[in-house]
């Protein structure tokens, strides 16, 4: 980014960058929403024996996907510092901690879901729902796991456009997969919950599929001759990529599991309430995209700054990055909220549902705002590469302070399931004052 132009001009360049990121990162989210509204229509039953599915993998996913984010800065700072010739050692280690958690995610699941799902105590018809969806999500974790290291390479060259055709292309086809095999339309069977899961891991195989052709056949990206590198293991690239990614990785596993935890409390609660609370988790889920590519894009403006010692210009793009996902935010809130009965009946028949389904909602608006302010921030400390910090913060706030404050809660008032989204509120927003202090702190202390 040139450090001569106006203000103006630098915050039309980062929205540039930012909103195929965010289109992008809508259609990777965009499939599971719908996944959970057409399962919603076909059955209270299925959606939440997906649900449980659902938060069990998510938290993860999530978690691993922290980690794989530790190829992002690096390669930024390499593109700032004008040192391409080391990428493809960066894409390639990338490559084989994908597959390695890939490879741990299915055999944990083949050992350790079945004496899970006993220990919930689910009903017997919404067990089966939840591992019939488990078993077809096994077939989609490795191409989704090594996506995140593939699109991590794209959008760090500034070709976040590829990733938003490919990622949109891959939600037409998981829409109309689940339209197909939730509901029954075009002559095949409506299989409920099991559908969604099969409909997720021919999609996710595509846009993987895609991503592979894409760096392999395509420049930039061609110039690194994948096929041509030596692809045995070497330390120091790996230690790199790990020292800054486990960080991250534990980071992303504390917000996402705390969340997966939430979802499994609500359990005690009912079928109904656990469908109402996935309906809200889903649409945060929805939303949580926007910050979350606001986090990547400042991962990168902000990287290649540092890597070419601008740092006033690093602190600038990170203003920008943080008024940009504030700005978005509120405006969500504010429609979310004035809108609550309509889109809650997005995600069910029912009118008695809708009410429920609602009230959830309404504190997910409030959680749109505060992750604003938390988890873009995450990708400026990433940036910097000052990755430790994060996971502390983390293990404080979303585990040290989330399930006090939810406990709290539940045993000294009546709110029931909502005291679960109190803690949740608590333990983000305290997170992103703390991630706020940390950037403060190294932009006028460390790097000026």
């Amino acid at each position: 980014m040139n450090t001569k132009v106006s203000m103006y001009h630098k915050i039309i360049s980062f929205i540039q960058l930012t909103v195929p990121i965010i289109i992008t990162q809508f259609a990777l989210t965009g499939g599971s929403f719908f996944s959970v509204v057409m399962t919603g229509q076909y059955s209270t039953t299925d959606v939440a024996g997906i649900s449980v599915g659902f938060n069990i993998w998510i938290a993860c996913y999530y978690g691993i996907l922290g980690i794989l984010l530790g190829n992002a800065p690096i390669i930024a700072q390499l593109l700032g510092a004008h040192k391409e010739e080391n990428i493809p050692t960066v894409i390639i280690h990338g490559i084989w901690l994908a597959l390695f958690f890939s490879a741990l995610l299915i055999v944990s699941g083949i050992l350790f879901l079945k004496p899970l799902l006993q220990y919930l105590a689910l009903e017997p018809a919404a067990y089966e729902i939840c591992l019939q969806y488990m078993q077809a999500i096994a077939f989609a974790l490795p191409p989704l796991i090594l996506t995140c290291t593939l699109r991590n390479t794209v959008d760090c060259h500034g070709y976040t456009r590829y990733s938003m055709i490919i990622m949109s292309i891959g939600l037409i086809i998981h829409i109309s997969l689940n339209y197909a095999l939730i509901l029954g339309h075009f002559g095949l069977p409506a299989l409920g919950g099991l559908g969604a899961g099969i409909a997720t891991a021919i999609a996710y195989w595509f846009n993987c599929l895609a991503y592979l052709g894409l760096l392999l056949y395509k420049q930039p990206f061609a110039q690194y001759k994948l096929l041509k590198q030596r692809w045995s293991l070497q330390w120091l690239p790996l230690r790199e990529q790990l020292r800054i990614g486990l960080p991250i990785g534990v980071a992303v596993f504390c917000e996402s599991s705390i969340f997966s935890l939430a979802g499994l409390a609500i359990t005690y609660y009912g079928t109904q309430v656990i469908a109402a609370h996935q309906a809200a988790i889903s649409f945060v889920n929805l939303f949580y995209g926007i910050p979350l590519s606001i986090s990547m894009a400042s991962t990168i403006v902000v990287g290649y700054q540092v890597g070419a010692k601008a740092y006033k210009e690093a602190k600038v793009m990170s203003y920008i990055a943080r008024g940009t996902a504030l700005t978005i935010a509120a405006l969500m809130s504010l429609v979310i909220f004035t809108h609550l009965p309509l889109f809650a009946s997005f995600y069910t028949n029912d009118p008695a549902m809708v009410d429920i389904i609602a009230s959830f909602m309404s504190y997910a608006a409030f959680f749109i705002i505060i992750d604003a302010f938390g988890t873009p921030v995450q990708g400026i400390l990433r940036a910097y590469k000052d990755v430790a910090i994060i996971s502390k913060i983390a293990i404080a706030t979303y585990w040290g302070a989330c399930i006090p404050i939810a406990l709290s809660f539940i045993y000294l008032t009546d709110l029931g399931p909502y005291s679960v989204w109190l803690g949740l509120l608590g333990g983000v927003g305290l997170a992103g004052i703390l991630y706020i202090w940390r950037v403060m702190y190294l932009q006028t202390k460390r790097f000026i």
